[in-house]
This record gives C-alpha cells, sequence and structure tokens, in this order.
C-alpha cells in the first residue's frame, strides 16, 4: 500500500511537470493610439512583417549589432500561448518594442528597446508598465529581466519601478563580453532572502 502512494506521489509530480498550470490570459492585444507627452503613437501587438523594422531598430540601439535575429524574433512571435511583442509606431516608423514570456509564476521580459531620438520620453517605461500590469492579471508572482551591467540609464528607469538586483550573469553578453543583472520585481510577498549587493 504504501509503495503505491509514493507511486501515486511520484505521478502527480510528472503530471505537473508536463502539464504545468496554463496561462490565465491569452496573448490577443487590441491596438491603441495614445499620447505620450505631446506626440501620439500606436501601439500594437508585432506581427512578422515588423521584424524587417525590429532588426533595424536593435541597429540603432545596440551600434550596429543585432542580439536578437530574424528567426528569433518569428520564434517569439510563433509562441502565441505564452509570449507578447508589443511594437510602438509614430506614423509609420517603429521608436520602440517589449517582448516578454508569461508563465503563472513569472514573466519574463526578453528585451525592450527604444529609439535613441525618442529616450527619455518615458515610452519604455509606458511599455515596461504595460507588461507589469499583464503579468498583475496572469497572477504571476514576478516580473524578471537581464539588463547589461554597464547600463546605468535602464538599470535606474527598473529600479525606479521597484525591480531588485538578484544576482550576476557572468558573461551575458558574449558578442561585447559583457556580465548581465538579473533583476525581479515581486508582485506578490516572498519569503526568499538574498544578499544585497551594488552594482
Amino acid at each position: 500500500m504504501a509503495q503505491i502512494v509514493i507511486m501515486l506521489k511520484k505521478f502527480k509530480h510528472l503530471n505537473a511537470f508536463f502539464h504545468p498550470e496554463v496561462n490565465r490570459l491569452n496573448m490577443l492585444f487590441s491596438p491603441f493610439v495614445t499620447t505620450i507627452g505631446s506626440e501620439r503613437f500606436q501601439i500594437m501587438q508585432a506581427c512578422d512583417n515588423d521584424i524587417p523594422a525590429l532588426l533595424e531598430l536593435e541597429k540603432q540601439v545596440y551600434s550596429g549589432q543585432t542580439p536578437w535575429d530574424s528567426f528569433s524574433f518569428k520564434t517569439e512571435l510563433r509562441k502565441k500561448s505564452n509570449s507578447l511583442y508589443l511594437v510602438v509606431y509614430s506614423a509609420s516608423t517603429l521608436v520602440a518594442f517589449i517582448g516578454a514570456r508569461f508563465y503563472p509564476r513569472e514573466t519574463h521580459i526578453t528585451n525592450v528597446a527604444v529609439n535613441p531620438q525618442y529616450q527619455g520620453r518615458h515610452i519604455g517605461r509606458r511599455l515596461l508598465e504595460m507588461i507589469i500590469e499583464r503579468a498583475r492579471k496572469n497572477k504571476s508572482e514576478l516580473v524578471s529581466l537581464e539588463v547589461r551591467i554597464d547600463n546605468d540609464r535602464a538599470k535606474n528607469l527598473y529600479q525606479s519601478l521597484g525591480f531588485e538586483a538578484a544576482f550576476i550573469r557572468k558573461n551575458y553578453y558574449q558578442d561585447v563580453h559583457k556580465d548581465a543583472v538579473n533583476m525581479i520585481l515581486w508582485l506578490t510577498p516572498h519569503k526568499i532572502k538574498r544578499r544585497k549587493f551594488t552594482f
């Protein structure tokens, strides 16, 4: 009898592993027009047609580099059940984007970029707030992301939204041989104690 109980417990554990809890929200997003500062922008869900503009924006942000190639974007955009990419246009010009993967326990922001000419207008903050709000509605316990250790401007933005430094990922950005800081925004009470460190 004891063996049967043990086997049932193992089966429940494996079943939970292979059939994780599904997201509470679907990833559909209704486009809308908003005013940020004094300029009007259209925010919508990214699609394959946006990929050339996404790659061009990456070059503008990352000194001619494209950390994510066309295949990477296509793969993410096809993950309809848990991936959401939002793009921001001013007329026909892509000025910003953000991507995230949603899970019941964690939402992970995969990337966020704003055209250098549009930085400082709170567009990145607005996108981050939209993802965080969606994570709350999906009952995620936390939102996580990685940021280059020397990107002080981005780190300050994330900290102003409540993100905390969790740990260092050594040589995360291999193309430039830079470490990343993993940062976490807790959406629910937690008991995890971490050693505080400064950047």
